[in-house]
């Protein structure tokens, strides 16, 4: 094999190889763009993630704290509610005993009135 055949056989296959590589190299470097682009667009994506997270959770914070200060006002109103429940109501068993109690007295008023009417027309 003379130079002429050796250069003439692992010439176009040097060629081709070295396409090759370019080609392989071309290729790796456009995955490799592709690659940063989508982990740049994941990182976009989570960065949007954990800043709508943490508005929500603020948003929740201040609905949790509105939830607290208007149980404490309930809480109170309650507390002052039944502090103040038994000078206000009186229960019906109560009521009533007070109003029998009344009325015989009024009865009892009544029976002395008409008594002191009959005693000064007999004398």
């Amino acid at each position: 094999m003379s130079l002429d055949m050796a250069l003439w056989i692992f010439g176009p296959l040097s060629t081709l190889a070295a396409g090759g590589w370019a080609v392989f190299k071309a290729f790796g470097w456009l995955v490799g763009k592709v690659v940063a682009q989508f982990e740049a667009r994941l990182d976009e994506r989570f960065a949007a993630q954990e800043t709508a997270r943490s508005e929500r959770s603020r948003l929740w914070e201040a609905r949790l704290a509105r939830v607290d200060d208007n149980y404490a006002k309930i809480d109170r109103e309650l507390r002052d509610l039944l502090i103040n429940l038994p000078d206000r109501y009186v229960r019906r068993e109560d009521y009533v005993r007070r109003e029998t109690v009344i009325e015989a007295k009024i009865d009892q008023l009544s029976l002395r009135i008409q008594n002191w009417i009959l005693e000064k027309k007999n004398a």
